[in-house]
């Protein structure tokens, strides 16, 4: 009866911490969709400013012009002996259009000016959000933090050290958040190709029966398309968990992973191991390792504008010392979670998270236009063992 009470307590704990997590990255996931609308809406809102300030020049130039054109009516009105009938009927035409096309300019400058009204007023409700999701996030996570104290040190009296710390791997591993890239790497890749595929064969079906040949080579163009889908869906079930890593090891995954990554970034990557190569036999280890190096030549991929990058591995004393340094732009450290907060810094804070979780150290050294290296220290074992 007493290990079904903890069982249940524990059980109570794990649901607890999950629900609010879940629920911080909820609110995270709408402050990083508000982001994106911000991001939108200014441009928007640029091209709005420029379009009135645009359409009130023109406004100017056609009121100046009217003006102009009624002064000479009026002149012709008052002698009006002196000229034509045609000179008369011209002047009147011309005051006429360039009043109609005043009406329509005031006209659009007025739909204009609403709708980047109607745009800053967005932009705004915009902004307010993103402070209201970016503050529920703090509280959540502090709520987060005072929850998981307590609720441990509550699991302390229940069970002995050695379970709580494998109980507090087993829910952080679970907090992987590999949903978002996945879903993003789904809608960038997959599903725009079978978006692709779908509309190239209603051009087919069309073509058959009209031009055989444009047919054929549509449906050739659609293979390609479909081959492409394919690669994309095997790199994206390759990133989630390569089955090279428990059929080959460490070294072998990263070298064919290292392999991968500069034929598809044209960058330059040197593996080089420094002695015996690492012996990890813990699961938990290598894929940190491996998520590490992929994290990293992703963001020097991304942000580095790098021309090279050197990975090292270290085997000493049954822990790894890894280390990547790259000759990109850099950035400055003490930055670091002032990025996090508009989306770009989490993939270091989460490395940083992951190999201290494996018992581990994590550094990041970089300057501005002097690269950056990240160094890594891990085990080859957890002391409690695989879990």
């Amino acid at each position: 009866m007493a290990n079904l009470g903890i069982k249940r307590i524990n059980d109570i704990i794990k649901s607890t911490l999950r629900v609010i997590e879940q629920s911080r990255g909820a609110i995270f996931e709408i402050a990083e969709n508000a982001r994106k609308e911000v991001a939108n809406l200014k441009v928007e809102l640029q091209k709005f400013k420029y379009d009135v300030q645009v359409i009130m020049q023109e406004c100017e130039m056609l009121e100046v012009k009217v003006a102009k054109s009624r002064m000479k009516l009026a002149a012709i009105n008052k002698d009006f002996q002196r000229y034509a009938e045609e000179e008369m009927r011209a002047a009147y035409q011309e005051t006429n259009d360039l009043m109609v096309q005043l009406a329509v300019a005031r006209e659009r400058e007025k739909q204009t000016i609403i709708r980047r009204n109607d745009v800053e007023q967005r932009l705004k409700n915009a902004l307010e959000t993103v402070a209201k999701a970016e503050k529920l996030v703090a509280q959540v996570g502090t709520v987060f933090s005072y929850l998981s104290g307590d609720l441990q040190k509550l699991d302390v009296h229940l069970e002995d050290a050695e379970s709580k710390r494998l109980l507090a791997i087993r829910i952080i591993k679970a907090q992987e958040d590999e949903r978002r890239r996945i879903a993003r790497d789904m809608h960038d890749g997959p599903a725009q190709a079978m978006s692709n595929v779908v509309l190239k064969a209603e051009i087919c079906e069309r073509m058959a029966t009209v031009d055989i040949d444009m047919a054929i080579a549509e449906l050739k163009e659609l293979k390609e398309v479909v081959r492409s889908c394919l690669k994309e869906v095997r790199r994206i079930i390759y990133d989630l968990r390569p089955m090279s890593i428990d059929d080959l090891g460490l070294v072998p995954t990263l070298t064919k992973y290292i392999e991968s990554f500069k034929q598809q970034n044209n960058l330059r990557v040197e593996l080089r191991i420094r002695g015996d190569e690492p012996q990890i036999k813990d699961s938990n280890i290598i894929l940190t390792v491996f998520r590490v190096v992929q994290e990293s030549l992703n963001n020097i991929r991304k942000h580095a504008e790098a021309t090279s990058v050197s990975l090292q591995l270290e085997a000493i004393d049954g822990n790894l010392t890894m280390r990547i340094k790259d000759d990109g732009i850099g950035f400055d450290p003490s930055q670091l979670f002032d990025t996090a907060i508009d989306g770009s810094g989490f993939g270091i804070l989460g490395m940083k998270e992951r190999v201290e979780l494996m018992e581990g150290s994590f550094h990041i050294d970089s300057s501005i236009g002097s690269g950056t290296t990240v160094r890594v220290q891990l085990p080859y074992e957890l002391r409690g063992g695989n879990v």
